[in-house]
């Protein structure tokens, strides 16, 4: 019975998010944990994006916007697992969210994940990370394809957090051109002040 009544709950709470003329900035505090999480991953993943030769891998200095989802009610008892909107995640994919032994968002963080779907669509890394890489932008890339040139880059997601801001998801997204890539989903908590890459798999390749 406990399932149904929180699909409802959560149904409720996504409607009267979007009719909610909310903001669509990101406090400065969590701009800092964002910068972090960034760097974070490049350097606990290993990213090959420091050099700035023309044919190494860049990192696109925008993130992009993960939208969270609720699946579609088919009738009283299912539901259809119809694919979420672009570039986005169901929120049943995200709670109950334990992995490792270690609960990364619960119940309680529900209405505080359906929020950050007022997050900008785009959001551009700090200066200072973005002067040690090798960025490009979405546009300087499709620019390159249209004239033939190689392009390969990183594209990574506004990190999503739990309400306590101490564990976060993010989707990383790897482009070679054509149909080469792939993606990585990666939890993250905040252990001692640093942000640490806790469990991370492939969600997709191509």
């Amino acid at each position: 019975m406990k399932k149904p009544i929180l699909h409802i709950v959560l149904i409720f709470v996504f409607c009267s998010c979007q009719n909610k003329n909310e903001k669509t900035s990101i406090a400065s505090e969590q701009i800092k944990d964002i910068n972090e999480i960034v760097e974070a991953i490049i350097i606990q993943d290993s990213l090959d994006v420091f050099s700035k030769s023309e044919d190494s891998i860049m990192f696109c200095s925008e993130l992009r916007k993960l939208n969270i989802s609720i699946p579609h009610k088919k009738n009283s008892k299912d539901f259809i697992a119809l694919p979420p909107l672009s570039g986005g995640i169901y929120i049943t994919q995200l709670i109950p969210s334990k992995i490792k032994g270690q609960t990364f968002f619960s119940s309680k963080d529900s209405l505080y994940l359906l929020e950050q779907n007022s997050n900008p669509d785009k959001l551009k890394i700090g200066k200072s990370i973005v002067e040690k890489l090798n960025t490009t932008t979405i546009e300087k890339t499709k620019i390159r394809r249209k004239n033939r040139q190689r392009s390969r880059f990183y594209e990574m997601t506004i990190p999503i957090f739990s309400s306590d801001k101490q564990n976060a998801y993010v989707e990383l997204d790897y482009e070679c051109g054509g149909l080469c890539g792939s993606g990585q989903a990666i939890y993250l908590k905040k252990i001692n002040g640093k942000w640490k890459i806790i469990v991370q798999w492939q969600n997709w390749i191509s």
